[in-house]
């Protein structure tokens, strides 16, 4: 087995592009979002060229409702020529690719359920061959690419066709919980309805680590953040790395609030919006793939989540990801107000538990 860190876009798209141009029988792409930019019309093109006859790519219904990280019908979007003509484009693009033998459907319908918005396939995922995967956290769409992430490729039959039994089950729309362990990693693809049993390897990790938890996510909250407090009053080191540059301020304010509270040492990534997930626990566990740590990957999402042993790759975490994130952060010494902090620790629970009851309807 080789695994093979990608850290931001261009290392990324550099190793797919090949391998979608090298690629003979099968291409299967899986993403939340897929736009009508640069970055979603230069994987169109890749797989318009390639050369295998079974091309798929799953896209989430997120999608048509979400461009730029923009909500398309919000009134102020709607008057927004721009965003609009962006949305034109990714319907064209879309409906070229189906056009060009490129079997194109989308993921979580939402029909007259709004309650299902918060139900999103938030997986990253492509097979090719059955025998290369990419998984991580990284979508197909400008503003994505241009964000702080990291993907995984992976070269093992054996792990490429559980990846690809868990695509085609999506794609068939009978989509289930599946678990796989290899040399060096093991695979939870989370169904987004038992996501609570199959977080639980993880949450173990954290409960049983003795030493340094260094946890990085843009968006980390409950039950993650909970068993991060409870391992630092054990006397675990806890490091935390977030951006600065939050897309969602508030999880970051609720973030330096649990940080004071806690005690948990936290750094702010500087300069852009950083959307990488990892949880590296006694530099012998690291938790990567779609999950950010936070209440939705729990309550409601289907993930892909990979525990990973492997000691190389291990260490290229550390010297690749945390090294020089902490060297381009500002450690968090501020004193936000704790009873603010309190209110909104609980709205978010509260918000949380409310969308993942309707999500269910």
């Amino acid at each position: 087995m080789e695994i093979d860190l990608l850290v931001d876009s261009a290392r990324f798209w550099e190793r797919l592009a090949e391998d979608i141009a090298g690629a003979r029988s099968r291409i299967y792409v899986q993403t939340l979002s897929f736009e009508g930019d640069a970055a979603g019309t230069a994987l169109a093109h890749a797989l318009t060229a390639a050369a295998c006859p079974d091309r798929r790519v799953l896209v989430d219904t997120f999608t048509r409702f979400i461009l730029n990280d923009r909500f398309i019908y919000w009134i102020p979007n709607l008057l927004d020529a721009e965003l609009r003509a962006e949305a034109r484009a990714t319907t064209e693009l879309l409906n070229g690719l189906a056009s060009s033998g490129v079997d194109v459907r989308f993921t979580n319908p939402i029909g007259i359920r709004i309650g299902r918005v918060a139900a999103r396939d938030h997986k990253k995922l492509v097979v090719l061959d059955g025998r290369v995967a990419y998984i991580g956290g990284i979508n197909f769409s400008d503003h994505n690419f241009d964000w702080h992430d990291m993907m995984l490729r992976i070269e093992a039959p054996d792990v490429a066709a559980l990846l690809e039994r868990d695509f085609l089950a999506t794609f068939e729309g009978r989509s289930q919980y599946i678990a796989g362990r290899f040399p060096g990693i093991e695979l939870h693809l989370l169904d987004g309805r038992s996501n609570a049993r199959a977080f639980e390897p993880v949450l173990e990790l954290l409960r049983s680590a003795r030493r340094e938890i260094i946890a990085v996510s843009p968006y980390l909250s409950f039950p993650f953040l909970d068993h991060l407090c409870a391992a630092r009053r054990r006397g675990v080191q806890v490091t935390l790395i977030s951006p600065a540059l939050n897309n969602r301020g508030f999880l970051r304010r609720n973030l330096e609030w649990e940080a004071v509270r806690s005690g948990l040492d936290l750094w702010l990534y500087q300069g852009r919006m950083s959307h990488l997930k990892a949880l590296l626990v006694d530099d012998t566990y690291l938790v990567a793939g779609s999950s950010n740590f936070d209440a939705l990957s729990y309550v409601v999402h289907p993930e892909i989540v990979a525990i990973i042993t492997d000691p190389h790759t291990i260490a290229r975490f550390r010297a690749e990801v945390v090294e020089p994130d902490l060297a381009a952060s500002v450690r968090f010494e501020g004193r936000p107000g704790l009873f603010l902090g309190r209110a909104r620790d609980i709205g978010l629970r509260a918000g949380v538990r409310i969308l993942g009851g309707l999500s269910r309807l």
